[in-house]
């Protein structure tokens, strides 16, 4: 389960939380919005990471995707022959 703290709260008590960690994660906010999510780490989580982070990046650049990928529909069939 998520608790939700604040920077401050993260400033002031960064020895407990990083000791809790392991049971449950922590949503970091400032002035009322999130900015950082902390997650426990394990062997092979890595993989998983890299996933979020590339989803993290294609929501965040989703309208010149879409734009992108909408012009490439239009152009019809590609002559690529393989």
């Amino acid at each position: 389960m998520l608790k939700i703290i604040t920077v401050k709260e993260l400033q002031q008590k960064i020895g407990k939380i990083s000791s809790s960690i392991g049971e449950a994660g922590y949503i970091v906010t400032n002035r009322g919005k999130a900015k950082i999510i902390m997650l426990p780490y394990f062997d092979g989580c890595e993989n998983m990471i890299e996933d979020f982070i590339e989803d993290c990046e294609m929501y965040m650049n989703r309208e010149n995707l879409e734009k992108k990928y909408k012009a490439s529909m239009k152009s019809g069939p590609s002559d690529l022959v393989i």
